[in-house]
């Protein structure tokens, strides 16, 4: 994070960019930081869940015959799984309503 800050603000000091561009992308990486702190710090079996789900594109019931759950387990994973990820989500969007795009 500190480095992407150091280099737009070194492109930004020379003309290239703007202090909005900045900050939007130093967002992004910090959004993107904290899902990939997420995703590892989350129990196992979301996590298999979700990579089941996300990068082999199966729904709950591939999910939970995968895995050797029943339906509503992989569901109740899935689930889960996904509330916490939508924890890393930059609620502080300009811009946005208020309660919009962050968890409370």
């Amino acid at each position: 994070m500190q480095r992407l800050r150091a280099t737009e603000a070194a492109a930004l000091a020379d003309g290239h960019g703007t202090s909005e561009e900045l900050e939007r992308k130093v967002r992004h990486a910090a959004v993107a930081a904290r899902a990939d702190y997420i995703v590892q710090a989350m129990p196992a079996p979301l996590r298999a869940a979700l990579e089941l789900a996300y990068f082999q594109r199966r729904d709950y019931r591939q999910t939970a015959a995968a895995l050797d759950v029943t339906e509503d387990e992989a569901r109740r994973r899935l689930r889960l799984g996904l509330q916490l990820l939508s924890t890393a989500h930059d609620s502080g969007t300009p811009g946005a309503p208020p309660g919009y795009g962050g968890a409370a």
